[in-house]
């Protein structure tokens, strides 16, 4: 049935009415879209920081070759970064300052010896008794067998008190005082002169274990195992 105008002209004019009171407007299309968020950044704990701090003897190695950096730019940032996440542990009441000390002095001997290994056209000054470079090379290479080995998911108990034990004895020497190094190196050397003795290895050193030093390798290694 057609519509006469005038009932068209009510069903506009009640169309508009509604258009207006509801405040609805018609505009064109409008294309958008969302960008994506960016993920948001894993937070490392102090101790998982540690961890990677530990395990870039290589990287550091590598750089220092790739780059030849005299100033072992890496290196420092490695040593300050290590010795901030300490500090967090010390100050949460994880760590004993004492035990902190000792782990960080390992680590500062560690970072050391790798860069000077691995930096152009240095070499360790020859001395007659200097366990140092051979104490921080060890630390190195039971660091990155622990490493190997957790990667792995599972660690031979024999690998891992072989590890302990070599950790620990680090950890014995690095606590030493360096007068008390310095009256270990005399002593051997005395006994070398006067009496024929050969100088020791590192390893066969009689070194004391102090609670501390054992307490600094068991964090060490829980560290790299992930423990």
């Amino acid at each position: 049935m057609p519509i006469s105008r005038r009932d068209f002209m009510k069903l506009f004019g009640i169309g508009v009415a509604s258009m207006l009171m509801t405040r609805c407007r018609v505009f064109p299309p409008v294309a958008t879209c969302y960008a994506p968020m960016p993920p948001t950044p894993e937070v490392l704990t102090p101790r998982d920081r540690l961890r990677q701090y530990w395990i870039s003897f290589g990287e550091l190695a590598q750089r220092t070759q790739e780059t030849g950096n005299t100033e072992n730019t890496f290196g420092r940032q490695l040593v300050a970064d290590h010795r901030l996440a300490l500090d967090e542990l010390v100050a949460s009441g994880e760590l004993s300052a004492p035990v902190a000390a000792l782990i960080q002095e390992a680590y500062d001997a560690a970072v050391y010896h790798v860069w000077r290994s691995n930096v152009p056209m240095t070499c360790y000054e020859p001395m007659m008794v200097d366990y140092a470079p051979v104490s921080a090379s060890v630390l190195v290479q039971q660091s990155d067998i622990l490493d190997d080995f957790s990667g792995q998911g599972t660690i031979d108990p024999e690998t891992l008190a072989k590890a302990q034990a070599a950790i620990e004895h680090d950890m014995a020497f690095f606590a030493l005082s360096d007068a008390d190094v310095q009256a270990l190196y005399a002593q051997i050397l005395k006994a070398s002169q006067e009496q024929g003795q050969p100088i020791p290895s590192f390893e066969d050193l009689q070194l004391e274990v102090t609670a501390d030093a054992k307490a600094a390798a068991q964090f060490i290694i829980d560290l790299l195992t992930g423990k």
